[in-house]
């Protein structure tokens, strides 16, 4: 019989008791298939209320094993009424049994719209921020057959659902602020939507840098304890882990009997929260929990891995982000994927490394993790993007030696091998201070009028040019001739930091020949410092010239990881300082305060 909508697929199926369906209309479309020996059939529906017969109607010449379809006309139905409709088949001389018994009800009364109210974020003044969750309470505002609430935010498709038969409390979290538009509807059994309340409410800017609630960098060298560097004394204690090599400085190491905890819980898990790791597996044959929180028996939520032999020894960055009735997962700075869900509460500790099951501890991680942040509120696309650009200095030439041919790497103590027309240059020496002592921006690589001279090193561990990177140096160029030269490359370029003839200017290129050029044609016989950025994330490649950034060029995905050496100075005349090569994106702070530091 007739369903909420005009079409067959919504027909409802013949039910009875307190299954029965409840209908909108007072006009219900009544349906069945006939089938037999004749050609064409007719059908007899009859329409009860209790014992009393209220219509009949016949349907004639129906196809055999086609549908005999009547509609009730108006005035034969009431709302509120249980009916019970029956039909027979007849081919001319013979009739079916009755058969059917099906039940029905009408209601052909929309409900009221509902009312709405929060404390979190009442209809007065400047409340919450984007990504705090905030509750809202529906309620039905007198109307006593109300079975769900559907409502937006900030559009009217009311795409979102709560089943409920009285008030109820629905967590909802703004993305934006200023004013914000909630719509609400209720619907009843029959389906008609009640008239649409708004609800308007603002909300307050998000402080420029809303800090996480834990944040754990593991950069201990010894203990059982990590320390919370947000002062907020949510330490993680170690049981069976030990602190080493992480993404940056040190992270911790896990094996599959390993994990930490708090001693409580960080988040909660009914509202909004947002969870940041870096993780570098071992092994990939089992899945692995990086972070969670602890419930009576299960988890309350996870942040895992699933399986991708890829990700063995890369250190991979992961961003878990959960809003009302929905969690996101970012990797590598990029959304992989959104799930509608609503989480149970997790009154438990947070876990680093491991996951709760049955009432054990499950999951753990081979394999070492770094950085991890907790937020109590959603971190949005950009700031998860950003999350991923963490800067960790992979290596760096001060080039402070003034003898021999090699310079050494200050992060992992390798050397870098000088070739050809390359030596030392320095502060020229003060003859009237015979105690003068040389800063390192007082000693540099000279490279000769010949143009043949380079310094070439090993390729810095854990750098990956088809992830975000931040190349520096210093250069003192003193003579341009008509070629291009390489301040900082690698072997294969997958990047180019130069002097670019055809412009003038220096550049910044990538391995698909995508450019950033500086502003303003590139001087000789002065100290530039230059900066060059690759954002995986968003496929911007930035170039600053001192603290002066290039406009933004906008760059296909890197997939090339260059695994050559390192390459410095090639085809240079004049001076190099200070090479730096770091995992993430600096961005005009940090450039600027480089600057500041190194300046020459």
């Amino acid at each position: 019989m007739e369903g909420w909508g005009p079409n067959g697929a919504d027909a409802l199926p013949c039910r009875a008791g307190v299954d029965r369906p409840v209908l909108a209309t007072q006009t219900p479309r009544l349906r069945a298939k006939l089938s037999g020996d004749n050609q064409f059939l007719s059908a007899d529906f009859v329409v009860r209320a209790g014992e009393t017969r209220v219509t009949e109607l016949t349907a004639k010449d129906v196809p055999s094993g086609s549908f005999a379809q009547v509609t009730l006309p108006q005035g034969v139905l009431v709302d509120d009424t249980v009916y019970r409709w029956d039909i027979r088949a007849s081919d001319g001389k013979h009739r079916s049994k009755w058969v059917g018994a099906c039940e029905f009800q009408v209601d052909s009364v929309a409900p009221n719209a509902p009312v709405v109210s929060s404390t979190d974020y009442p209809t007065s003044g400047l409340n919450g921020a984007p990504g705090r969750t905030g509750v809202f309470t529906f309620s039905p505002n007198g109307s006593t057959d109300v079975v769900r609430y559907g409502w937006s935010l900030n559009t009217d498709t009311f795409a979102n659902r709560v089943e409920a038969s009285g008030a109820v409390d629905v967590p909802i979290t703004p993305t934006g602020s200023g004013l914000n538009v909630l719509y609400v509807r209720s619907y009843d059994k029959a389906g008609h939507p009640s008239p649409t309340q708004t609800y308007l409410f603002r909300v307050a800017d998000a402080p420029r840098a809303t800090p996480p609630v834990a944040v754990w960098n593991f950069d201990e060298t010894g203990g059982t304890v990590a320390a919370d560097s947000t002062g907020n004394g949510h330490s993680l204690t170690l049981n069976g882990a030990t602190f080493g090599e992480g993404y940056s400085k040190n992270g911790q190491v896990n094996n599959t009997n390993s994990f930490s905890t708090t001693e409580s819980a960080l988040v909660d898990t009914s509202r909004a929260f947002s969870v940041s790791a870096w993780v570098k597996l071992d092994v990939a044959n089992t899945p692995y929990t990086v972070a969670s929180q602890d419930g009576e028996q299960e988890s309350g939520f996870v942040l895992r891995y699933s399986a991708d032999p890829s990700t063995v020894g890369v250190w991979t960055h992961l961003v878990g982000v959960y809003e009302a009735s929905k969690v996101s997962l970012y990797v590598n700075g990029k959304l992989g994927s959104t799930t509608a869900v609503t989480l149970t509460g997790a009154p438990g500790p947070f876990v680093v490394g491991a996951g709760k099951s049955g009432g054990a501890r499950v999951g753990q991680v081979a394999g070492t993790i770094d950085h991890v942040q907790v937020w109590d509120r959603a971190l949005s696309a950009a700031e998860a993007a950003k999350q991923s650009n963490l800067v960790a200095l992979r290596a760096r030439y001060s080039m402070d030696e003034l003898t021999g041919t090699t310079t050494k790497d200050e992060v992992s103590g390798q050397n870098g091998t000088l070739s050809g027309s390359v030596g030392w240059g320095s502060t020229p020496a003060d003859p009237l201070d015979p105690n003068q002592v040389w800063a390192s921006t007082d000693k540099w690589l000279r490279f000769g009028e010949a143009a043949t001279g380079e310094m070439t090193a090993p390729r810095p561990a854990n750098l990956r040019t088809d992830r975000s990177f931040t190349v520096s140096a210093w250069v003192r160029h003193g003579d341009f001739s008509g070629t291009a030269d390489t301040v900082v490359s690698m072997a294969g370029s997958p990047f180019v930091l130069g002097y670019r003839p055809d412009t003038g200017r220096w550049g910044f290129q990538l391995a698909d020949g995508t450019v950033a050029l500086s502003h303003s044609p590139a001087r000789a016989n002065r100290w530039e410092q230059l900066v060059a950025t690759y954002d995986a994330a968003t496929g911007k490649i930035m170039l600053y010239v001192g603290s002066d950034a290039s406009d933004s060029v906008q760059a296909g995905p890197q997939t090339f990881d260059g695994a050559g050496e390192l390459q410095v100075g090639r085809g240079v005349v004049g001076d190099v300082d200070d090479v730096r090569v770091y995992s993430g994106v600096m961005d005009a702070d940090d450039v600027f305060k480089l600057y500041s530091s190194s300046q020459h």
